[in-house]
């Protein structure tokens, strides 16, 4: 891995919400568990926690989607920017300086940041900035005295590899100290959930928050960084404001409701049609996999509306009663896949 002499991820896509496609890099079980160590021991150690800028909300321990949108409720002015291809657009180059700055010497760092980083196809940053990215990292790269040979491709962070997160929020504290200087400047609250940023405010008028917009969009773009213009906005007083998935109008998050309509819609289905038949109109050929993600989108629900999460799973549980002996029967039959972590999770929320 650090010779880059092999691909050790198999590479997928899943569909986005929005649309479109998210490739997905997982590691092989021997790189994840390795990675999983470095993200454990090194990332997530206490030198390096201390190192991450408070308005950096995701990944880190303690931290939740519902806190990222809390910071934001009842506010006047959303302005949200959308970062492209975030997790690639961070170079192997800054993860070296990442693990250097936990003071990690120069050749353990360069390893550690290959065994984080994967060549990806090349972003559509021109012949140039590609040229001078590689001179500026074989120029690093001979400072560590390592024996690796010159750097043929620099590799970017995969989504997908446990260390991915925390390296990214890592490289970006530095942004996140400008950006929160700019929030600051105009009395804005700033918050940062991975690629997408939000600054907001209580009061104030289109053309500061404009002006906020082209300052912070202007500081990520001289650090290398895309700007996704068509997830990027700036919402006005009276408009429903979204950040991270839920509404963010009044004291407290919550739910869109088109979220909480799509999974009683769902339950509802299966009581009436039956769940094969449901499956089929969803075009979904894996009934524990449907249901385990019927569930995760139930039990997300339940943490951030319990009221309505724990309803939704009782009805769940109504819908599902005939199918009792047949999840029994699968127990059984094959004790294997019934001791997986999935099945033994869902049937347990199902039939308690």
């Amino acid at each position: 891995m650090v010779e880059r002499k092999i691909d050790d991820y198999r590479v997928f896509t899943i569909q986005k919400r929005s649309g479109g496609n998210r490739r997905i890099c997982s590691p092989s079980s021997t790189l994840r568990r390795v990675q999983t160590w470095i993200h454990r021991n090194i990332l997530c150690a206490a030198g390096s926690l201390a190192k991450i800028h408070a308005a950096s909300t995701a990944y880190a321990p303690g931290s939740s989607i519902r806190a990222n949108a809390k910071v934001h409720t009842g506010a006047a002015w959303i302005i949200k920017i959308d970062i492209k291809d975030f997790f690639e657009s961070i170079s192997e180059r800054q993860a070296y300086y990442a693990f250097r700055s936990l003071a990690y010497p120069a050749l353990l760092s360069f390893e550690l940041a290959r065994l984080c980083t994967r060549i990806a196809p090349p972003r559509d940053d021109g012949a140039q900035r590609k040229r001078d990215l590689l001179w500026r990292w074989n120029n690093d790269r001979a400072k560590t005295g390592n024996p690796y040979g010159l750097v043929q491709s620099v590799g970017h962070l995969p989504q997908g590899a446990p260390t991915s997160a925390m390296l990214a929020n890592l490289v970006f504290a530095a942004l996140d100290v400008r950006i929160n200087a700019i929030a600051q400047k105009h009395g804005a609250t700033y918050s940062r959930y991975a690629d997408d940023i939000v600054l907001s405010l209580t009061s104030g008028c289109r053309v500061e928050c404009a002006k906020i917009f082209r300052d912070v969009t202007s500081v990520i773009s001289h650090a290398g960084y895309r700007i996704n213009r068509s997830k990027s906005r700036i919402t006005p007083p009276g408009a429903r404001k979204i950040v991270t998935g839920l509404v963010t109008n009044d004291v407290t998050p919550r739910l869109p409701r088109e979220m909480k309509e799509d999974i009683m819609l769902s339950i509802y289905h299966i009581k009436k049609h039956g769940l094969l038949s449901h499956m089929e109109r969803r075009k979904s050929s894996s009934p524990l996999g449907y249901l385990n993600h019927l569930i995760g989108r139930i039990l997300f629900a339940q943490s951030i509306e319990n009221k309505f999460g724990s309803c939704a799973l009782n009805e769940l549980r109504v819908a599902m009663a005939p199918y009792r002996d047949l999840l029994d029967m699968a127990r059984m039959l094959n004790p294997k896949t019934s001791g997986s972590n999935d099945f033994t999770a869902l049937y347990l929320l199902v039939f308690p």
